[in-house]
């Protein structure tokens, strides 16, 4: 008579460790709460592919081998995973050629530390800004800082998914051509502005796609400067020509003491943002248009 193997998942972990460490004992993990037959299926199919890519003995094939042999099979299958990463992103480049190419070579040391930087990249979408990267600083050495392939290491996907957001929302002055996020105004404080209450009007970015929360983020990276800033006092009849992706804004201030409010890319963030594809979103133009209508004389 065939006898059935009524252990739990974790008696079967708890008798696997026994068996190869010894006195080696997993501690009970605690049950949130009843799983349905299809949720532990789907778990056991999610870990038996993670444990097989760690190459963990818990995973099918790996329980023969020995400890040294499996931390052998990893650091090789590690390895393996860095030089694809690394071919994928060069094979990228190559879609990303410019009409105009330098004629200087790209410094050996930074060609260096982009390749140890690639060499875990493997979400495809982070990839892609790799090799767009590659391609830029190949028609112009320099374009790109090494601060700016640090920063972009740490980028997590759901941070560069921030960095579109914000792209989408940025616009340049002819004065300063590194992009900012117009969000607001406010006026210098004056007897009539303190009685009424009317001394600032702000935007409010989440209802146009871009969170607070995804701001802070972009902040800590050091994509973001770290505060708001400040125009500074601007004068009535100052010009106002801002670029918002392919359209032009132009106007004229046309109240005392405004001062505009926005965010603006740090050194790292301004390299970056050429890099990805940005789309206007009208309905933020119109309503900073529509916000600014007070103190600014827009040109149809």
């Amino acid at each position: 008579m065939t006898k059935i193997n009524t252990l739990t998942g974790q008696q079967r972990l708890q008798q696997l460790a026994k068996s190869q460490f010894g006195s080696a004992v997993i501690p009970p993990v605690e049950a949130a709460g009843k799983s349905t037959n299809s949720e532990q299926g789907q778990f056991s199919d999610k870990h038996r592919q993670l444990s097989a890519r760690s190459g963990a003995s818990v995973a099918t094939g790996y329980a023969g081998l020995t400890l040294t042999q499996r931390a052998e099979r990893r650091i090789q299958m590690q390895l393996e995973r860095q030089q694809q990463n690394l071919e994928r992103i060069m094979a990228l480049a190559l879609e990303y050629c410019p009409e105009y190419v330098s004629t200087q070579d790209i410094d050996p040391d930074w060609f260096q530390q982009f390749c140890d930087l690639t060499l875990d990249i493997s979400n495809f979408s982070m990839q892609q800004l790799w090799a767009k990267i590659l391609a830029g600083e190949i028609a112009s050495p320099g374009k790109f800082s090494l601060k700016t392939l640090h920063t972009l290491k740490r980028m997590s996907f759901k941070e560069a998914l921030a960095l579109q957001q914000a792209a989408n929302l940025s616009c340049r002055t002819r004065q300063d051509p590194t992009a900012r996020i117009y969000f607001g105004y406010s006026h210098r404080p004056s007897l009539w502005r303190v009685l009424t209450g009317r001394s600032r009007a702000v935007l409010n970015l989440n209802q146009f796609g871009l969170s607070y929360t995804q701001i802070l983020s972009l902040i800590d990276i050091g994509l973001l400067h770290s505060s708001e800033i400040e125009s500074g006092e601007l004068p009535i009849g100052q010009a106002l020509n801002w670029q918002y992706q392919h359209l032009n804004i132009i106007g004229t201030i046309s109240s005392k003491n405004v001062v505009l409010q926005y965010y603006k890319y740090t050194a790292s963030g301004a390299e970056l943002l050429p890099l990805l594809s940005t789309q206007p979103n009208q309905q933020y133009l119109d309503a900073l248009k529509q916000l600014l209508v007070g103190i600014v004389s827009f040109s149809d």
